[in-house]
């Protein structure tokens, strides 16, 4: 048995506390990042169950309008909910979209100037299933992830403000 998909952004919350790091405040990167892996390492009850990718994950970076074009870095877990039951309507059904992100804003500094110019960036979203599957695509990522410059920067700065939300991405 997992954990409730609604109960994902506290369980997240919890996580990071037990690494010392503040949803609210990320001072230290590498600790929010391990903290977030073990959370991608816990299964999620109330998944969509007639699809096949319900449960992803990715890296996002750039800088956006919303965060005054502040370098930025986004860890997000992407789940595909089963919402039979939920909504009344003629409309056809529809499984709902919703993820935790953890959105991390840097101060603009040179190290990080090049993070998301000219636009936005991202891992794309990987699907694999939490087990051993889930940690070989993780650990991939990472590899990948430590070839971007810019994004060891900010794994290596501290963020000015941070937050953690989950919402319905649909």
């Amino acid at each position: 048995m997992g954990l409730l998909w609604r109960d994902a952004a506290r369980v997240l919350a919890d996580l990071l506390r037990r690494y010392g790091v503040d949803p609210e405040r990320v001072h230290d990167v590498a600790a929010a990042w391990h903290a977030f892996t073990d959370f991608l390492a816990l299964p999620v009850d109330g998944l969509e169950p007639a699809e096949n990718d319900v449960d992803g994950f990715m890296v996002q970076w750039g800088r956006y309008s919303w965060n005054d074009r502040l370098p930025s870095v986004a860890f997000t877990r992407e789940l595909i909910i089963d919402a039979r039951g939920s909504r009344v309507g003629e409309a056809p059904y529809q499984p709902e979209i919703w993820q935790v992100s953890l959105d991390m804003v840097f101060p603009d500094t040179p190290e990080l100037a090049e993070l998301g110019r000219p636009g936005a960036a991202d891992t794309g979203l990987d699907f694999s299933r939490p087990g051993p599957e889930r940690d070989r695509a993780v650990h991939a990522m990472e590899q990948r992830l430590r070839q971007h410059p810019a994004l060891q920067a900010a794994w290596a700065s501290s963020p000015a403000h941070s937050s953690l939300t989950l919402y319905d991405a649909g």
